[in-house]
């Protein structure tokens, strides 16, 4: 019907149809909108480079991101990268021969036959490659193989490499710490908590580099480095040769971590142990005289130097010159209840809780099976095993005004709340600072002396036990420094295990003052500037 105006109006069964028509199109309208939305959401999930799908099955782990180890300046040291684990579902394989070779086309180290069983197999979950890369992810993503589904993990990356492995420990395949730090403070880590190190890794850089250098020259077949800060127990750097790389966990067998988990007779650096403790309960003063001109016969064994000096010695040419002789003297004069008790103080009796997971207990004959030969042998560092953090802490007490401090190599409460025991009085580390520097100036460790820096330190040198018989050209030789010995502030110590003899020095450049030494200095020379010592040199501009 058309009106007046011209317009038509519709009506009736008309108008019925035209409305009807009117939402037909709208809901076709509506039908193309949400597709193109759907469509479009589709895109973009296909476009992302991974599939990611979790199963209920209690076989499938998810992980937590781990927390970092730092070291003492905040420079990471241990940090968990996110990963993909590639794994295969249920689901059913179309083709499996050729999906296995895409598979190997992108990552070939897998093991083939390995590969095929699982891809055969009709199980809910079976891992094919752990900890790949976002971009081999991707490419296995490309395949477009329904069963092949990725799980998000971490990898724990490791920047130093070999270099403090054996302080920050590795991880297992299920994210658990195993050695070091990482099993010490798992639980902490697994939280997401970070863990600071009292490390430098400078210095433990600075330590590693020479102490590996050094088996060019001398041969051995192990070392130990470690620089102390004496006046809070602080370990700057530790490092045990051979090393490892926690990196390359599936390929290697860790090392053993001879810091704080191997015992050693450590020779003459027991020396200061002995006179410091007779010097503190006033048994032996600076004036005390010492025959040595004649061996010391106990019952089945003679005492004798091992640099004769054929004279009577004072104190310091005891220490100095390092008599068996003369400190065996000394050692009848302290006695086995003086002796105990002083080797209890300084850690002698239990293993040391210094962050590291590992730690052994030293070797110490029992009390009460203790004999005169047995006082007067471990008087210089004889039939007693203790680690290289044993000596070191106890060594630094003879210095640190007389106080006992217990190793650390982390930041933590446990910390900063490390007890100190006095053991020695102030006057007395007052005269081992002396001795000390006359053993560089004077007697077996000349080769660390420098117009640089100031050292002070003691020797040691012992035989190793090879089937229960003392192999003469078998020894470890350690070496103790202190600077600047002014006021002593760092102790390095360097223990060899079998040195070899240059040729030019013969059979005595088996013994420390040969090899230990001449390390020592070197590591000195290098960590001094980055531990912020001036140097002699420099005071007098």
């Amino acid at each position: 019907m058309i009106n007046a105006d011209n317009s038509i109006k519709v009506d009736g069964l008309e108008k019925s149809i035209i409305d009807k028509c009117k939402q037909r199109i709208i809901a076709i309208a509506v039908i193309f909108f949400v597709s193109f939305i759907v469509v479009n959401i589709k895109l973009i999930e296909v476009s992302k480079p991974l599939k990611v799908k979790h199963y209920s099955d209690t076989t499938i782990k998810t992980y937590s991101k781990r927390g970092d180890i730092l070291d003492r300046n905040g420079n990471i040291v241990a940090i968990s990268m996110p990963s993909w684990s590639l794994f295969k579902d249920k689901n059913k394989i179309y083709d499996v021969e050729k999906t296995k070779a895409k598979i190997l086309n992108i990552i070939p180290n897998l093991d083939k036959d390995k590969l095929g069983y699982i891809l055969n197999e009709d199980k809910n979950f079976q891992y094919i490659a752990r900890h790949l890369s976002p971009n081999v992810a991707k490419n296995i993503n490309k395949i477009g193989e329904p069963a092949l589904n990725f799980e998000k993990e971490y990898l724990r990356v490791y920047p130093y490499n070999e270099e403090i492995s054996h302080i920050v420990g590795y991880l297992g395949t299920e994210e658990e710490g195993l050695a070091g730090v990482e099993k010490k403070y798992n639980d902490i880590l697994k939280k997401g908590q970070n863990i600071y190190l009292t490390i430098d890794s400078r210095v433990q850089f600075r330590v590693y580099q020479e102490l590996k250098k050094g088996i060019d020259l001398y041969k051995y077949k192990a070392a130990v480095g470690i620089v102390l800060e004496i006046n809070t127990g602080e370990v700057i750097a530790g490092v045990s040769l051979p090393s490892f790389d926690p990196n390359v966990y599936a390929d290697f067998i860790p090392t053993k971590n001879k810091i704080t988990n191997s015992v050693y007779e450590m020779g003459s650096i027991f020396k200061s142990f002995t006179v410091a403790s007779a010097l503190n309960e006033n048994l032996v003063n600076k004036d005390s005289k010492f025959d040595v001109r004649e061996p010391l016969k106990l019952k089945g064994k003679t005492i004798t130097d091992y640099h004769g000096e054929d004279r009577i010695l004072d104190l310091e040419g005891v220490f100095t010159y390092s008599s068996n002789i003369g400190t065996a003297k000394i050692a009848q004069m302290v006695g086995i209840d003086m002796q105990y008790s002083y080797f209890k103080n300084l850690g002698f009796k239990r293993p040391l809780d210094t962050g590291i997971y590992e730690s052994v207990k030293p070797v110490v004959i029992p009390k009460n099976k203790v004999k005169e030969l047995d006082l007067v042998l471990m008087s210089y560092g004889h039939s007693i095993n203790i680690s290289p953090m044993h000596a070191i802490s106890a060594l630094a007490a003879t210095l640190n005004e007389g106080e006992y401090i217990e190793p650390m190599v982390v930041k933590d409460e446990k910390y900063i709340n490390r007890p100190r025991i006095k053991i020695f009085s102030k006057q007395v580390t007052e005269i081992m600072k002396n001795y000390y520097r006359n053993v560089v100036i004077e007697g077996t460790a000349k080769k660390i002396q420098s117009k640089i820096y100031k050292v002070g330190g003691k020797t040691g040198t012992s035989n190793k036990f090879i089937d229960g018989k003392q192999n003469h050209k078998k020894v470890v030789s350690s070496f103790i420094s202190f600077f600047p010995i002014d006021k002593p502030k760092y102790a390095v110590f360097v223990l060899l295990d079998e040195p070899k003899a240059l040729e030019e020095t013969r059979v005595w450049g088996r013994t420390a003052g040969f090899n230990a030494v001449p390390l020592s200095k070197n590591i000195i020379m290098h960590i001094a500037p980055i531990l912020g010592v001036k140097s002699n040199i420099y005071s007098e501009l």
